[in-house]
Protein backbone atom coordinates (compact mmCIF):
# COMPACT_ATOMS: atom_id res chain seq x y z
CA UNK A 1 0.00 0.00 0.00
CA UNK A 2 2.80 2.37 0.87
CA UNK A 3 3.92 1.80 -2.79
CA UNK A 4 0.64 3.20 -4.56
CA UNK A 5 0.92 6.38 -1.76
CA UNK A 6 4.56 7.08 -3.05
CA UNK A 7 2.89 7.05 -6.50
CA UNK A 8 0.08 9.03 -6.14
CA UNK A 9 2.37 11.91 -4.52
CA UNK A 10 4.39 12.70 -8.31
CA UNK A 11 1.07 11.98 -9.93
CA UNK A 12 -0.82 14.45 -8.26
CA UNK A 13 1.89 17.19 -8.30
CA UNK A 14 2.29 16.61 -11.76
CA UNK A 15 -1.84 17.18 -12.39
CA UNK A 16 -1.64 20.48 -10.42
CA UNK A 17 1.60 21.95 -12.05
CA UNK A 18 -0.11 21.26 -15.76
CA UNK A 19 -3.61 22.53 -14.88
CA UNK A 20 -1.80 25.46 -13.16
CA UNK A 21 -0.08 26.28 -16.29
CA UNK A 22 -3.31 25.51 -18.03
CA UNK A 23 -5.46 28.17 -16.24
CA UNK A 24 -1.89 30.84 -15.92
CA UNK A 25 -2.29 30.60 -20.56
CA UNK A 26 -6.17 30.59 -20.07
CA UNK A 27 -5.80 34.39 -17.57
CA UNK A 28 -2.97 35.30 -19.84
CA UNK A 29 -5.14 35.02 -23.23
CA UNK A 30 -8.09 36.46 -21.33
CA UNK A 31 -5.73 40.05 -20.36
CA UNK A 32 -4.66 40.56 -23.98
CA UNK A 33 -8.19 39.51 -25.36
CA UNK A 34 -9.61 42.57 -23.38
CA UNK A 35 -6.67 44.84 -23.55
CA UNK A 36 -6.77 45.45 -27.39
CA UNK A 37 -10.37 46.23 -28.19
CA UNK A 38 -9.70 48.89 -25.60
CA UNK A 39 -6.49 50.49 -27.66
CA UNK A 40 -8.46 49.84 -30.68
CA UNK A 41 -11.55 51.82 -29.79
CA UNK A 42 -10.06 54.75 -27.92
CA UNK A 43 -6.65 55.68 -29.95
CA UNK A 44 -6.86 59.19 -28.88
CA UNK A 45 -5.93 57.64 -25.19
CA UNK A 46 -2.44 56.90 -26.15
CA UNK A 47 -1.71 60.17 -28.23
CA UNK A 48 -2.91 62.02 -24.42
CA UNK A 49 0.09 60.55 -23.36
CA UNK A 50 2.86 61.93 -25.87
CA UNK A 51 4.67 58.70 -25.49
CA UNK A 52 4.28 56.81 -29.00
CA UNK A 53 5.24 57.57 -32.11
CA UNK A 54 2.52 59.35 -34.07
CA UNK A 55 1.59 57.32 -37.65
CA UNK A 56 2.93 59.81 -39.66
CA UNK A 57 6.06 60.78 -37.47
CA UNK A 58 9.56 59.47 -38.30
CA UNK A 59 11.94 57.82 -35.68
CA UNK A 60 14.04 60.81 -36.07
CA UNK A 61 11.18 63.39 -34.87
CA UNK A 62 10.15 61.01 -32.11
CA UNK A 63 13.42 60.70 -30.68
CA UNK A 64 14.07 65.05 -30.99
CA UNK A 65 10.60 65.34 -29.66
CA UNK A 66 10.92 63.18 -26.60
CA UNK A 67 15.27 63.55 -25.98
CA UNK A 68 15.28 64.74 -22.75
CA UNK A 69 12.82 62.25 -21.45
CA UNK A 70 13.95 59.63 -19.23
CA UNK A 71 13.05 55.78 -20.44
CA UNK A 72 11.06 57.20 -23.12
CA UNK A 73 14.32 57.34 -25.57
CA UNK A 74 17.27 55.32 -24.49
CA UNK A 75 20.49 57.40 -24.30
CA UNK A 76 18.16 60.53 -26.56
CA UNK A 77 21.46 62.91 -26.69
CA UNK A 78 23.54 60.07 -28.92
CA UNK A 79 20.94 59.18 -30.72
CA UNK A 80 20.34 62.93 -31.53
CA UNK A 81 23.91 63.57 -32.04
CA UNK A 82 23.75 60.35 -34.31
CA UNK A 83 20.88 61.60 -36.03
CA UNK A 84 22.98 65.20 -36.50
CA UNK A 85 26.24 63.22 -38.41
CA UNK A 86 23.65 60.87 -40.58
CA UNK A 87 22.44 64.64 -41.95
CA UNK A 88 25.08 66.05 -42.84
CA UNK A 89 27.07 62.81 -44.07
CA UNK A 90 23.52 63.19 -46.71
CA UNK A 91 24.18 66.72 -47.36
CA UNK A 92 27.93 65.69 -48.17
CA UNK A 93 27.89 62.99 -50.35
CA UNK A 94 24.82 65.37 -51.86
CA UNK A 95 27.69 68.25 -52.89
CA UNK A 96 30.18 65.42 -53.94
CA UNK A 97 27.55 64.13 -56.02
CA UNK A 98 26.76 67.24 -57.74
CA UNK A 99 30.70 68.05 -57.94
CA UNK A 100 31.69 65.18 -59.76
CA UNK A 101 28.16 65.02 -61.96
CA UNK A 102 29.22 69.07 -63.33
CA UNK A 103 31.45 68.82 -66.10
CA UNK A 104 34.73 69.70 -65.42
CA UNK A 105 36.09 72.71 -67.48
CA UNK A 106 38.47 71.89 -71.04
CA UNK A 107 42.01 72.07 -70.87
Amino acid sequence: MSASWALLIPVAALVVFVLGAIAVLKLQKASLGQDEPRSATAPGAAASTGLQQAPQESREEFVRRHWQRPGVVANGVTLVDLYDRIRALEERVARAEQHSASPSPPD
